[in-house]
């Protein structure tokens, strides 16, 4: 939530969600493109958060894959990927996972530090 709040408000900013958000949830609001969402505060009161970032959903894809399962998508994927961020698991299990996209698919592959901004485009 505190990175949601960070870069929700910034039109440069994107959130691309990869799975199915529960019917009622703040990120099911935010996948929906509702521009407001209602948000609980540092002082634990509601307020309204205006959304001003980009959204996307890739469809097709588990938030629940295993490594297998990643690498048969990536091998799907028309046309290849130019480069491959591997955010979500383990610091050490996320690296073995870019390394391996870098080495079998020969393209750039990295891992995102707590907090890095990464340019996209």
């Amino acid at each position: 939530i505190d990175y949601f709040k960070r870069l929700a408000g910034d039109k440069r900013n994107t959130i691309i969600f990869v799975s199915y958000q529960i019917d009622g949830t703040m990120g099911s609001r935010v996948q929906k493109g509702l521009g407001d969402v209602p948000i609980i505060n540092s002082k634990g009161k509601m307020e309204v958060m205006k959304v001003e970032m980009q959204v996307e959903s890739v469809r097709g894809f588990s938030g629940h894959s295993d490594r297998r399962q990643l690498v048969n998508y990536i091998h799907r994927l028309r046309p290849k990927p130019e480069r491959i961020i591997v955010l979500h698991g383990e610091k050490s299990k996320s690296m073995s996972m870019a390394n391996l996209f870098r080495r079998k698919y020969n393209v750039e592959s990295l891992v995102p530090e707590v907090l890095e901004t990464i340019k996209l485009r």
